[in-house]
């Protein structure tokens, strides 16, 4: 006879993984607006919180995950252990300063149970491919919706809001035709777990980057992402001006951050031999490298590199409908050139957090 834990198991449908370092303040908040259910698990990863973020976990009903201190590095390593521990055919990955909006928790009740009715109208005919079954669109292997910030100040309150920050609203479709296909993702995002598992895992040991690293491994094997109009996140962050926000971009270290992990995701496709993929997926830093690389052609024809720059700049702006985004992925290429040598794969050790008898 089964016990009740492998049963649920078997029939998880939902994990939700978040991962956090000292946000108990915001917790309470978090584990409120998650979906409920026998078929729904929670795992919180820790990464060594100084509160009392773990407790608070386990009196809300997750499952705790702590993170070794020698394995402590980034987001991308406990979403990494939340993969390998959940059960659920779906992942939802959020971090501990998030909240999921009602609207998309509406979207994860309507694809569970179009889902269900499949299964059960096709279970005795053909084996089991959700993608399929559901009048999902092939090689779905996940959903994004939009993201809004809650910008904080020095006292943790909110200060101002940014609506659509990871994906614009015309990058979305129709939550009713399952959206279009995303071309990104932020830390907020719905994946089959099959789909994550096969694409080799969130990886552990890059500091920036970790879900276009992801996605682009993803995509290579055919599968999508996609993007609804709805709202999925509220994320609070720090308000940074924009000087500090380009100095995220060109320091190789600032505030205890290691700002070169486009250099360390380039060196791990490097290594997979998949690289084409991952400049697919984000070609901008690269499309400055090449215009930037036509400088010394000044000497032949001066106007030639000055026109191509300046074009470049011009399409960037107008695509990305920020002035400053130049800026951005010419920081990401310094990135990249200072973190090829600085990716050292490793296997995260971690362990389960028992409650108190």
């Amino acid at each position: 006879m089964k016990n009740n834990d492998q049963s649920k198991r078997e029939n998880c449908w939902l994990s939700v993984v978040v991962i956090g370092r000292n946000e108990a303040h915001r917790l309470p908040d978090l584990f409120a607006s998650l979906p409920k259910g026998p078929d729904i698990e929670w795992l919180y990863i820790d990464s060594r919180s100084s509160d009392n973020s773990v407790e608070l976990a386990l009196a809300f009903g997750a499952k705790v995950f702590l993170v070794d201190e020698d394995s402590v590095y980034a987001p991308g390593t406990g979403r990494y252990i939340g993969t390998i521990e959940a059960c659920g055919r779906w992942i939802l990955y959020l971090d501990g300063d998030m909240v999921l909006r009602p609207e998309f928790a509406g979207f994860l009740d309507r694809l569970k149970k179009t889902e269900a009715q499949a299964d059960q109208k096709d279970s005795s005919r053909v084996p089991h491919n959700p993608s399929v079954q559901a009048d999902l669109p092939p090689e779905t292997a996940g959903f994004v919706g939009h993201t809004r910030n809650l910008y904080l100040d020095q006292a943790g309150q909110v200060i101002a809001e940014r609506d659509c920050v990871v994906l614009a609203k015309e990058e979305t479709g129709p939550a009713e035709s399952w959206g279009r296909e995303a071309r990104y993702h932020g830390g907020a995002v719905l994946y089959r777990r099959k789909a994550v598992l096969e694409a080799g895992n969130w990886n552990p040991a890059v500091y920036q980057l970790e879900e276009i690293d992801l996605y682009s491994r993803v995509n290579s094997f055919g599968c999508s992402l996609r993007a609804v109009d709805l709202p999925m996140v509220d994320h609070h962050t720090p308000y940074l001006s924009q000087k500090e926000k380009l100095m995220l971009n060109f320091l190789p270290q600032w505030r205890e951050k290691k700002l070169y992990g486009a250099g360390q995701v380039a060196a791990a496709r490097l290594r997979q031999g998949n690289l084409l993929q991952f400049i697919r997926i984000y070609p901008y830093p690269f499309i400055v490298a090449a215009g930037l690389l036509t400088i010394p052609l000044a000497f032949i024809w001066p106007f030639v590199p000055l026109m191509l720059n300046l074009a470049i700049i011009i399409i960037i702006g107008l695509v990305k409908k920020r002035w400053y985004f130049y800026l951005v992925y010419l920081g990401n290429l310094l990135q990249i050139l200072r973190g090829l040598g600085r990716y050292k794969p490793f296997e995260p050790r971690y362990q389960l957090v028992k409650p108190e008898e």
